[in-house]
C-alpha cells in the first residue's frame, strides 16, 4: 500500500509516497521498542490502511486559495523566562537520584552509538 506524507512548511506542501509493508510495521515497531505478533502485525497492517485511506480523502477537499497552517488558532508563547535560580543543598537534591555522577543524575543510555 502506498501512502502519501505531507510535510507543510510556511512556503510550500511537500507530498511523499510512502510503501508502508508489514516489513515497514516491523521496523517502526523496533524503533518504538515495541513487539506484536503476526496476527497483532497483520490487524495493525489493516487498520494503518484505513487510516490513511481515510485520511486520503482529504485530498478530495478543494484548498484552493487556503494559506496551510499548523494550528487552527493563532498561538502564542506563555512560558516565563528562564530564570537560573541559586540552589546551595545539592546532597538534597542529589538525594533522589538513582545514580550520581559529579553532582549530576546519571541516566541510562538510550541512543545506540
Amino acid at each position: 500500500m502506498y501512502f502519501h506524507i505531507y510535510a507543510i512548511h510556511s512556503s510550500y506542501v511537500k507530498i511523499f509516497f510512502v510503501m508502508i509493508t508489514k516489513e515497514t510495521i516491523k521496523h517502526l515497531a523496533v524503533l518504538s521498542r515495541l513487539e506484536f505478533t503476526e496476527k497483532q502485525l497483520d490487524n495493525f497492517s489493516h487498520d494503518l490502511e484505513n487510516i490513511f485511506n481515510y485520511a486520503q480523502m482529504l485530498n478530495e477537499v478543494d484548498t484552493t486559495g487556503i494559506i496551510p497552517s499548523s494550528h487552527a488558532m493563532p498561538l502564542q508563547n506563555v512560558f516565563k523566562e528562564d530564570r537560573v535560580i541559586p540552589y546551595h543543598n545539592i546532597e538534597k537534591i542529589m538525594a533522589n537520584a538513582p545514580l550520581e555522577e559529579s553532582h549530576a543524575f546519571r541516566v541510562p543510555k538510550i541512543l545506540a552509538d
